[in-house]
């Protein structure tokens, strides 16, 4: 991209495969493409292999505007999958390694003044090779908004990566089990990591809370959109609307709403990204 980039993610491209049938994800992937829908200019840093889920891959992030300029294809590793099993709508995964995205290759795109936001998660940092890039990458756009979805996925991540990304964090955004699961509370939170402004806790079914460091604090409803069919990327949906909103100078209470509105439409549907939102 020539001129300024509105977001850029960085992380995991890979297939979820459900009943033997490839779908394309990764929560960076899935917020980059979600974002790019709520008319923000995105990109992705990430790596796929130089196979047909590869290929398919960077087809699929161009079909839903991404600039996938920043993703590199790894010569000797293969496309990243997981296998996904579904209990009541509710996915568990497996997420196979190695994978190219194991091994993501540093890439400063965005536009000469860097991106407006920048996102990332845990998954990508399982491997020495992918964190050491996103510490790169986090260095090089210091001055982004930086939102820090932390996605705990199966034991790749500790409690020392989480904090690590803290350091660098403006707007956090954690579900209510991954609350539990690290002890979190915002206002410890905001004693301990100076830069991070805005916790943001997921519900599920009963929407979202958020607490600023300025002392705003409130619960948003979740928007339903008919029965849920499955939670597959609604997660990475109401990241994507939220930080939206946020970049357009919305209100707090303005992107809880946008963010639960479209996670609420994508958990009514199936797939990451349904078309008919």
């Amino acid at each position: 991209m020539n001129d300024r980039c509105d977001i850029v993610a960085y992380g995991e491209i890979l297939w979820d495969v459900i009943g033997g049938v490839p779908h394309i994800g990764g929560a960076p992937f899935n917020f980059s493409a979600h974002a790019a829908r709520c008319g923000l200019k995105s990109a992705i840093v990430s790596a796929v292999g130089d196979d047909e889920l590869g290929r398919r891959a960077l087809e699929a992030a161009s079909g839903f505007g991404v600039d996938t300029s920043g993703v590199f294809v790894h010569p000797n590793l293969p496309t990243g999958t997981v296998n996904v099993t579904l209990a009541d709508g509710i996915p568990s995964y497996e997420i196979v390694r190695p994978a190219a995205w194991d091994e993501i290759e540093f890439h400063e795109i965005g536009g000469k003044e860097g991106p407006r936001a920048f996102y990332f998660g845990t998954l990508a940092q399982r491997s020495p090779v992918s964190a050491a890039t996103l510490e790169r990458m986090l260095g090089a756009y210091g001055s982004a908004l930086v939102f820090f979805d932390v996605n705990l996925r199966q034991d790749f991540w500790s409690v020392e990566i989480v904090e690590k990304g803290l350091v660098h964090t403006d707007i956090l955004k954690v579900n209510d089990e991954e609350m539990r699961r690290l002890g979190f509370a915002p206002e410890l939170l905001f004693a301990r990591f100076p830069r991070l402004e805005t916790v943001v806790e997921t519900r599920g079914a009963a929407g979202c809370r958020v607490t600023s460091r300025t002392g705003e604090a409130f619960d948003s409803p979740a928007i339903e959109d008919g029965p849920v069919v499955d939670t597959i990327g609604a997660g990475d949906s109401f990241s994507a609307a939220f930080l939206a909103a946020v970049l357009r100078g919305e209100s707090l209470v303005a992107a809880a709403e946008a963010g639960n509105r479209l996670a609420g439409k994508v958990a009514s549907r199936a797939g990451a990204i349904p078309n008919d939102l």
